[in-house]
């Protein structure tokens, strides 16, 4: 993707917590129920939209969170996929249908790199790591083996960090400002963390990767199912 290339906004979507699913022993309660939103302009702070929220803030052996916080504060996935997600689980999709803030068009993750920094109206974000589709949107798919898919043909998507938070339109496009010259793609860092028996000590140094990421990239064996069976 050249520095002049342009990301066009198909959706933007947001959501508060809710009840994904009632068992037994209780009840799951997730933020991946995003829907399209109405307005022309939304507020972007450094850590959620307007109107967004995460459910799950238990802090990680990173110093991180395990989903949320400021170096995940905008989830991205490209409506390219769409067609293929439609397939594996047998039904429709729409925007905001894999938890994403922001539905677009025009960048893929072979593309995109870590540290990438895009202007979105007034808002500066920077790419920070491939999103690792967690038990919940297995719950939402109805299928947990469809997660192994995603991640083996990379239809993860990837979260932004806010440098300037700001006001941002929910049409339009998203402009590149700028790529780090030795910047790793999303999809590089994503095949990284499927290959389980090896550590990455290099990408893991990656300057913009998140604090999750760069923790997981150094630990052999990792655990990249959430400790949920990827099996229907």
């Amino acid at each position: 993707m050249a520095l002049d290339s342009v990301i066009t906004i198909v959706s933007v979507n947001v959501g508060e917590p809710a009840v994904l699913l009632r068992y037994d022993g209780g009840e799951i309660v997730s933020g991946i129920d995003k829907r399209p939103v109405d307005t022309d302009q939304l507020r972007l702070s450094e850590t959620n939209l307007a109107g967004d929220r995460q459910s799950d803030m238990r802090p990680t052996p990173a110093g991180d969170h395990v989903h949320g916080g400021p170096h995940h504060a905008v989830y991205a996935f490209p409506s390219e996929h769409y067609l293929r997600i439609a397939e594996l689980i047998g039904g429709d999709v729409w925007p905001g249908y894999m938890g994403e803030n922001l539905t677009i068009r025009g960048a893929l993750e072979s593309e995109v790199c870590i540290g990438d920094v895009w202007a979105w109206g007034s808002a500066l974000l920077q790419v920070s790591a491939p999103r690792g589709p967690c038990f919940k949107l297995g719950i939402r798919m109805g299928r947990q083996a469809a997660r192994t898919v995603i991640r083996d043909e990379v239809l993860t998507g990837w979260y932004l960090r806010v440098l300037q938070p700001g006001s941002v339109p929910t049409s339009g496009v998203i402009d590149l400002v700028s790529r780090e010259p030795s910047a790793a793609t999303v999809a590089t860092v994503q095949r990284a963390v499927q290959d389980r028996s090896a550590v990455y000590p290099e990408l893991a140094r990656l300057p913009h990767l998140s604090p999750n990421l760069r923790w997981l990239l150094t630990q052999r064996d990792r655990d990249i199912t959430g400790g949920v069976p990827e099996s229907d």
